[in-house]
């Protein structure tokens, strides 16, 4: 790992903590000037033992086809609430979106 510089350590700090508790934070300066609700406020806050850092796994690279990237886990990551939630928000525009691009793009 040193010979090469490709890897970089990141110590002993406790990551996760430390982004649970600058989530959480962010998430009820959002709840105190009521840009969400309570009810989105307790949907989206992080409890730790709910999460872990995603996990980086490398393709076997034997099987044909295998892209040569690696693959990143992070179904438990301490954002997910997060990201789930900006999804169902906004994926409805996307998709509206896309369709009139269709429409005009068959139309031309």
């Amino acid at each position: 790992m040193e010979k090469t510089k490709s890897y970089k350590c990141l110590g002993t700090q406790n990551l996760p903590a430390d982004l649970i508790q600058r989530t959480n934070k962010y998430l009820l300066d959002l709840r105190l000037i009521k840009w969400i609700t309570q009810k989105q406020y307790e949907q989206l806050s992080i409890k730790p033992n709910e999460v872990e850092l995603a996990h980086l796994y490398l393709p076997k690279a034997h099987k044909p086809g295998t892209p040569l990237r690696p693959i990143v886990s992070g179904l438990k990551h301490p954002t997910i609430k997060i990201l789930k939630f900006l999804d169902e928000l906004l994926r409805p525009l996307f998709d509206q979106m896309l369709q009139r691009q269709r429409l005009l793009s068959a139309l031309n």
